[in-house]
Formats: C-alpha cells, structure tokens, sequence
C-alpha cells in the first residue's frame, strides 16, 4: 500500500499491481501521475467541442473515456471491476446496467429535460453503478462536463483538489450523492449549477481551440448533437 492518509468516501485501492510506474511510493506520486493523466483527457475532449463520433457516449466510449484518463497509469483502466465494493452494481451487472444508462441519457436529451439536470443524472447513475476499480467520481465528473460541451455549452468547473481530499466541498458532494440515492436530485443539481457559474464567472475558457464566451455558450455554435 502506499504512504498516505486515506479519505472518507473514497474507494480503496485493494492492491497495487496494476500500477505502471512501480517506483510511485506515496498517494502525492500517485495523484500527480493521475493528475497529468486527466489534464491530457481534459485537452482532448474540453478545450473545443468534441464530435459525436469523438464522444458518441456509448457503452464502449464510456470504458474508452476511463482508459483515457487513467490508462498511462493503471493496467487495468477501461476494464470493469471483477470485485463487490460496498457501493455500485454487483459486477455481472454492471455492463447491462451501462447500457441501460446509454438509453436513459437518450431519453433525457429527447424529453427536453434541462442540461444541467441530464448532466446531473448522468453524474450520479455512473457513480451509482461504479463500474471501474477506481477513479469513478472523477469519471463521472468528466462525463458530465463531456456532455455538456457537446452540447455547445461550457464544462463545469469542479474543484478537484477539494472534492478529492477531506473537505467542507467534499462533504457538501457526498451529501448531495447521498440525496439523489434517496430520490431527492436537487441539491446535485444545484451543486452542477453552481460549478457552471463558477466556470463562466472566468471568462473564456481553454486559450486552445474554439473559446467560449462568458455565457457559456460557444461562438459560432454548431447546431446540438
């Protein structure tokens, strides 16, 4: 195991032996490489609107998006788990459960439900299932900031260092998860809104690719998707 506090609501790591960098001795290490590796899946689906073909959001592309955000440090990133945790779908469930979260997002986009709200659903059924060994909240998250950028709208601004460790915002996000557990999506909605304000109130974001404007809508957009 490596040297580090452990944080409430985090899954833990059962071994490392999926681990490509074997000289990584502390959770600092081991963040930074996840670090570096996000910053990279970030550029690629953020920093201007991804295609539907890019992010067709698809059973495939959802363990593809995994492998992209992890895949330079984990062997075993875009697999699902083989393993019961104490939260997600039982294992041989989990690649009909995402599936079904494939027809589910359709079904939201063709009703007319808000983005904010599919964005917010779409967060909490990929948490819900957990469907990889780790990284699944910061998965979900991009997922939902994948969505929404597809769309022509601005990605929300997560405060990753704060929701990854133990933290008044860390503990305000579970609480909300909590909530849409129980049925009660409205506090994960406004924690969504709240993000997305936190975005536009920076002006443009990403100096790479097609900026978009403090609204948070893109110039020049192209028609949904």
């Amino acid at each position: 195991m490596l040297a580090g506090d452990s944080v409430p609501g985090q899954t833990p790591l059962p071994d490392l032996s999926g681990l490509r960098n074997r000289s990584v001795r502390t959770m600092g290490e081991l963040n930074a490489l996840e670090a570096e590796n996000i910053r990279r899946a970030v550029l690629r689906y953020l920093a201007s609107r991804p295609s539907v073909r890019a992010a067709p959001f698809d059973e495939a592309w959802f363990r593809r998006l995994h492998r992209q955000m992890f895949g330079e440090v984990w062997t075993w990133a875009g697999e699902y788990r083989r393993h019961e945790t104490n939260i997600g779908s039982a294992p041989h469930r989990i690649e009909l459960a995402m599936h079904g979260l494939v027809e589910d997002l359709r079904a939201w986009h063709a009703s007319g439900m808000g983005m904010i709200e599919q964005a917010a659903r779409l967060h909490h059924r990929a948490v819900q299932v957990h469907p990889f060994p780790n990284g699944n909240g910061r998965w979900s998250r991009m997922l939902a900031s994948v969505w929404m950028r597809r769309h022509g709208l601005a990605p929300f601004r997560w405060p990753e260092e704060s929701i990854g460790g133990a933290s008044v915002i860390r503990a305000g996000y579970l609480e909300a998860l909590r909530a849409a557990d129980a049925g009660d999506l409205q506090p994960l909605v406004r924690l969504h809104e709240r993000h997305t304000a936190a975005q536009n109130a920076h002006g443009p974001v990403f100096r790479r690719g097609r900026e978009l404007k403090r609204g948070g809508r893109e110039s020049n957009p192209q028609p949904p998707a």
